[in-house]
């Protein structure tokens, strides 16, 4: 609240709001000024008065808050109130949507991979990716019948989204398979396009499209096997990360949460990177190694990128279908922390 004891003059008054300072124009420097943050019976804003080349005006304790009204009040000596709403600032822009990564990261896919996970910035509309997403081959023309059609698989949170190879040109010994070949061909280069013109949730354009370049490689037409796995154990007391590496890139997504690490007190906690294209798989402790025996605990749903699970492969039934789901079923190697 301001106050001054001498009389206005009457004349036309106006209330401005200029850089977040709140003046009284076209009065002498008399009169009660108040100002109130938003609706109902609240106190006014704590803040500093004076006078500022001949008019009224309140600075605010605190910066002005995005999406809050402002009440503004004066009343000159024996006068009327005089009041006025403002607006606080615009909220700033958010930052238009990008594609953060895009999983399997190698440069070299096999043949028959099967999902392509693409993580977006922020949250993206729903119902696009059939007309955004496109794969080039090396004249830069479209490859037709790439993805599973119809298919848009996404996050909770819109921000990750599943796209996975058409399954029909994957497995051998089905229609399109034998009709059009697999999607990638072996030794062939392709481009993975992103469109700039996807919109995110709030209907913003993307910030600029994306490309992955990558070359066709042979077929991963073997069974994950934990038993062939390379475990590096880190020394007992240390903190250094447990390594595991697969000989193979795996699925990145299932990695997160099919493998983890037990001993004699229970589940070692600790932070897991994936790293190496996601052939490797390691796991920092959250306290440091204790001696003994350990047991790397693996969910036999894991799969590599060709979709093949721990102890069967992808097209061994051509009626098998795509899913991702985690199961009870686990297989267990054991080794030593020393």
């Amino acid at each position: 609240m301001f106050a001054l004891g001498m009389t206005a003059a009457a004349q036309s008054v106006s209330i401005k709001l200029d850089s977040g300072i709140f003046k009284v124009v076209g009065a002498r420097p008399a009169g009660t000024l108040v100002v109130y943050a938003g609706a109902g019976d609240v106190p006014p804003l704590a803040g500093a008065a004076s006078v500022e080349n001949g008019a009224l005006a309140f600075r605010p304790k605190y910066p002005l808050a995005p999406g809050v009204r402002y009440r503004v009040v004066f009343t000159p000596p024996g006068g009327a109130p005089i009041e006025k709403i403002f607006d606080g600032p615009s909220r700033p822009a958010a930052p238009a949507a990008r594609v953060d990564r895009i999983y399997p990261s190698a440069t070299v896919l096999p043949s028959n991979q099967l999902r392509l996970y693409i993580y977006f910035s922020a949250p993206m509309s729903r119902g696009e990716a059939e007309q955004r997403i496109h794969v080039l081959d090396a004249d830069n023309k479209i490859v037709p019948k790439v993805f599973l059609p119809g298919q848009e698989l996404w996050d909770p949170n819109n921000r990750r989204l599943t796209m996975t190879f058409d399954p029909g040109r994957i497995k051998r010994d089905l229609v399109s398979n034998r009709a059009m070949g697999p999607p990638i061909a072996e030794g062939r280069r392709y481009t993975i396009l992103i469109d700039r013109e996807w919109r995110d949730a709030t209907g913003v354009a993307m910030a600029a499209p994306f490309r992955k370049v990558f070359r066709g490689g042979p077929a991963l037409r073997q069974a994950p096997d934990p038993k062939a796995w390379k475990i590096a154990a880190p020394a007992a007391a240390s903190r250094a990360p447990l390594v595991v590496s697969f000989g193979r890139p795996m699925n990145y997504t299932l990695l997160q949460r099919m493998l983890k690490v037990t001993n004699a007190r229970g589940d070692v906690a600790g932070a897991v990177d994936i790293v190496r294209d996601e052939s490797e798989w390691r796991l920092t402790p959250a306290q440091p190694w204790t001696a003994g025996r350990h047991t790397l605990v693996v969910d036999t749903s894991l799969e590599d990128v060709a979709g093949n699970k721990i102890g069967q492969l992808f097209d061994i039934d051509v009626f098998d279908t795509v899913t991702e789901t985690i199961t009870a079923s686990t297989t267990a190697r054991p080794f030593d922390i020393r």
